[in-house]
């Protein structure tokens, strides 16, 4: 199989067995994005809404119409992933962590422990969401 293009309709023939060396590959940019095959059809982009502590949200997914799953692309994903985390923080089953607040003469900052931080790197970057008046969320980007 070594340096043969294979087309979409041969990769479910492939078994593991046939991999008897490296294989390479690319990924199309837009292999994650909708709409997606499904039941040897298209999908199609439909609003949902997910309901939470009284609040509803609405999202788009790719839905087959045959079978009724449902599919997110990237975009989505990602969105979905946001009312994921909004239902975690207001369930309150997270861990928390108290900490004092120090002032160095010029700047409030909060310390985090080595346990959370031993994966950040120098150049690292913080966004910080306010959530409201005494209450922030925080990301660290590497």
């Amino acid at each position: 199989m070594a340096n043969k293009t294979i087309q979409k309709e041969e990769l479910e023939e492939i078994k593991e067995e046939d991999i008897t060396e490296k294989a390479d590959f690319e990924i199309d940019k837009d292999a994650f994005r909708g709409p997606f095959i499904c039941c040897n059809q298209e999908t199609a982009r439909i609003k949902k809404i997910f309901s939470l502590k009284g609040m509803e949200f609405t999202y788009e997914v790719w839905h087959c119409n045959k079978c009724n799953k449902d599919y997110l692309d990237d975009t989505q994903g990602q969105r979905f992933d946001k009312l994921l985390l909004i239902q975690k923080l207001l369930d309150e089953n997270l861990i928390i962590l108290e900490r004092s607040v120090n002032f160095d003469g010029k700047t409030f900052f909060v310390r985090f422990p080595s346990q959370i931080t031993k994966n950040w790197k120098k150049g690292s970057h913080a966004h910080i969401k306010i959530l409201g008046p005494d209450e922030y969320l925080i990301k660290v980007e590497k």
